[in-house]
């Protein structure tokens, strides 16, 4: 009994108190807070260049159809003729 005794005794002092489990759990998730926020942050502004990227090659695509497609009716008609 008193071996066990002595055992628990030595461990004691190093067992974390609830109090310290409480600090670093509040610090974990002010943390993981930030970081999630960082990463909306980062998504939202990805989505945006993405969108903006999408639109500009969508354009540039109607452009060069609308140069390529009469051209192409026109040799198509000179072809027939």
């Amino acid at each position: 009994m008193e071996s066990r005794l002595t055992k628990i005794e030595a461990v004691l002092p190093s067992l974390a108190a609830r109090e310290d489990l409480v600090r670093a759990e509040n610090s974990l998730e002010s943390k993981f807070e930030k970081a999630i926020h960082r990463l909306e942050i980062q998504l939202k502004n990805t989505e945006t260049n993405l969108h903006k990227d999408i639109h500009s090659q969508t354009w540039r695509l109607i452009a060069l159809l609308a140069g390529l497609l009469p051209s192409l009716f026109a040799a198509a008609v000179y072809i027939v003729r």
